[in-house]
């Protein structure tokens, strides 16, 4: 019997977040077939001497590819191995090092190391960081000095129970210094059964970023290689393994990956999580087959993850219990035969009885009744009681697991029970289908919370296979904005009524943050936004009465205008709605985007001016379309008799751009603002 259980890898699976394969480079688009060796673009190769630093290192003022960066990673270097301790069975070894160098005071912190290890409950179930060192290279009177870290200065800490940190700083750093730190982390493979995920980039530039493993046959993992920055070395080869164990030793894989300049992961709009674009490898412990044994197997399918979750209590087990619910479904029975409205009335009631405490998760904590019973309860406890409440009124109705957008996409190819964190309801009737998340006091039925937007959700029946359902949004981000107004050109005096509609995503942000508030907060609030104007006679309809319809605002508004000389008036006609910065800043982007929803943003002016004025000139109306009918933006100005017509319409039906497309999208939005800052010249006529 050997000390170690573990569970994935020797398959390599590529796969690309969902629907972008096209942005993903020719580096990443292959079959890695076994006893191939290759090279990705180039024989070039690059391997530094730990302790000894080049000068131009050192003489680097800026960063060529990031001027504003404040640091870049040199080098940083990972290297796994396996091998057989005596005392703790097999065992992960991982070599690190990481040279950094610093460009900016900004960046000093970056001496500051905080390296953090599993302390188990016994001696084959901790891990061990040792054969630390650590240099400090600098530029002193036009000599290379080089300091080496003290071992003195090294602390360890005790974090929590279970973890400690060794902690140390890396000595007389100052901009301009190279600083680089190496040492080795073992860790039984009983405390973890597959290597950590190793990233190539990060927040700052990576000149070179290299990960070598070497797997031992009797392993095998699946890979999984995410992001959109090409590998510059991808190289395998057999080899032979020596574990340190006859009964281990053999045949086995080693594998290099190198990402060559990468640059530093910018946080940029729409963008679900950086998880989902960080160019990274990935482990799963596939299966463990020592030769005379029997090869234990841990990849799961999705039918393996459907079963476990129908057969754990928290899950599948709160589903049977409906005792609970007697009293609302005999409720619903009694008023309507009809399968929509029953549908309606089980889902306001949960939606009103049940308040969400804020947590997710694919399971009930304490069970759904108590949350029932409490009135509150997390996601999963809400949810599973409005899909038992469905089934109870004889309605198709199944729950779905997923993901949402911070937590990051599913990959359909990898089986993970794990990587969901989230349940909403679904339910057919007829060919109608409806995804249902009852946590939301103020969405209509139908609408799921955009956070819950994220490709793809699986969805759980109560016999059979499960399968993948899309996660689409129902509606957009939808508001129009009418002002109707008089204008006083001499005294630069605009006066009239603002009113507003929000739709959609819009109006469930607005109720969300103004539901349960005094009408009183929101008057506060729009005239913080609007600080030039005098506003009057603020009016709230539909607050909160009927989701499905529109939030509407009305008031009175007055303002002066400084822009005033003998018989001209400069105004902006967009007094609200106006898009004054273009939201992509970015130049390049290799990431595609994503909306969550669509947005549809409407803005209607008419202004009347006094007899003897006009415009002086009135300009170039503007339509500008997306491909493939991705979005719309449509700006006209026009006048009749003494009143002047602004109208402004951007609509983006599209939810998901591919890179390619970044900039068209770019130099829409682009478009859009500077129309928007476009003003108008009121003249006074000469007679």
């Amino acid at each position: 019997m050997h000390k170690f259980t573990p569970s994935h890898l020797s398959m390599l699976v590529i796969t690309k977040p969902h629907g972008l394969f096209r942005v993903i480079r020719t580096a990443f688009v292959l079959i890695l077939l076994l006893n191939v060796s290759f090279l990705a673009f180039s024989q070039e190769d690059f391997k530094p001497k730990l302790g000894f630093i080049d000068r131009p290192s050192l003489d680097m003022v800026a960063y060529p590819g990031d001027s504003t960066a404040d640091a870049v990673y040199l080098y940083d270097y990972g290297n796994v191995r396996f091998s057989y301790d005596d005392h703790q069975g097999l065992v992960m070894i991982m070599d690190c090092w990481a040279r950094i160098k610093i460009l900016k005071e900004s960046a000093l912190d970056r001496a500051s190391v905080s390296l953090s290890y599993y302390d188990g409950p016994s001696a084959d179930k901790k891990e061990r960081i040792y054969d630390l060192k650590g240099f400090t290279h600098n530029l002193e009177a036009n000599q290379i000095v080089t300091t080496p870290l003290d071992k003195k200065s090294v602390k360890d800490e005790k974090s929590s129970d279970t973890y400690w940190t060794m902690k140390f700083n890396l000595p007389n750093v100052k901009k301009g210094s190279v600083i680089e730190y190496s040492y080795t982390k073992k860790t039984p493979l009983s405390v973890r059964d597959k290597p950590e995920t190793w990233t190539f980039q990060g927040s700052i530039p990576f000149k070179w970023s290299e990960f070598r493993i070497n797997i031992p046959a009797f392993l095998e993992y699946k890979m999984t290689m995410g992001g959109y920055l090409p590998l510059f070395i991808n190289k395998h080869e057999r080899v032979n393994t020596d574990v340190g164990h006859s009964k281990f030793n053999g045949d086995g894989m080693a594998y290099r990956f190198v990402v060559k300049d990468a640059p530093a992961f910018v946080n940029e709009p729409y963008i679900t999580t950086a998880r989902d674009y960080l160019s990274k490898i990935e482990f799963e412990l596939s299966s463990y087959a020592i030769p005379g044994e029997v090869i234990k197997r841990y990849s799961q399918t999705w039918e393996n993850v459907d079963r476990t979750l129908d057969q754990m209590p928290w899950f599948g087990g709160e589903l049977r219990k409906s005792g609970y619910l007697k009293e609302i479904k005999e409720e619903i029975i009694k008023k309507t035969n009809d399968p929509e409205e029953r549908l309606a009335l089980a889902y306001t009631h949960i939606q009103n009885h049940t308040k969400w405490d804020g947590y997710t998760g694919t399971g009930s904590k304490e069970g759904v009744k108590k949350a029932y019973d409490n009135k509150k309860g997390n996601a999963s406890d809400i949810n599973l009681s409005l899909t038992t409440l469905l089934r109870e009124l004889d309605l198709d109705s199944n729950p779905v697991i997923l993901s949402t957008r911070s937590n990051g996409k599913i990959h359909q190819a990898i089986p993970l029970m794990e990587s969901f964190n989230y349940v909403v309801t679904h339910v057919k009737i007829g060919e109608k289908e409806y995804l249902l998340d009852a946590t939301q006091p103020y969405a209509r039925m139908g609408l799921l919370p955009e956070y819950a937007l994220n490709g793809s959700g699986r969805l759980i029946p109560k016999k059979g296979p499960g399968r993948f359902i899309e996660l689409l949004p129902r509606d957009s981000k939808s508001k129009l904005e009418m002002i109707s107004a008089e204008i006083n050109p001499e005294e630069g005096t605009v006066k009239g009524s603002y009113t507003i509609s929000y739709g959609g995503y819009e109006a469930l942000s607005w109720r969300e943050k103004y539901g349960i508030e005094k009408e009183s907060v929101y008057h506060e609030n729009l005239k913080k936004e609007l600080p030039e104007w005098e506003v009057k006679n603020i009016a709230i309809k539909n607050k909160d009465g009927d989701l499905k319809g529109t939030v509407n605002i009305a008031c009175d508004f007055s303002y002066e205008d400084d822009n005033v000389s003998e018989g001209l008036f400069y105004f902006n006609p967009l007094l609200v709605g106006r898009w004054g910065t273009n939201p992509l800043k970015s130049s390049e982007r290799i990431y595609p985007l994503d909306f969550g929803s669509g947005i549809s943003s409407s803005y209607i002016g008419s202004f009347k001016l006094p007899d003897g004025y006009a415009l002086e000139e009135i300009p170039k109306s503007e339509v500008i379309a997306l491909p493939e009918k991705g979005g719309r933006f449509a700006y006209q100005v026009s006048q009749t008799g003494n009143v002047i017509q602004v109208n402004s319409t951007i609509i983006v039906n599209k939810v998901h751009f591919m890179a390619e497309e970044y900039h068209d999208l770019k130099e829409f939005f682009e478009r859009v603002v500077q129309k928007h800052a476009q003003p108008l010249v009121i003249k006074k006529k000469v007679n």
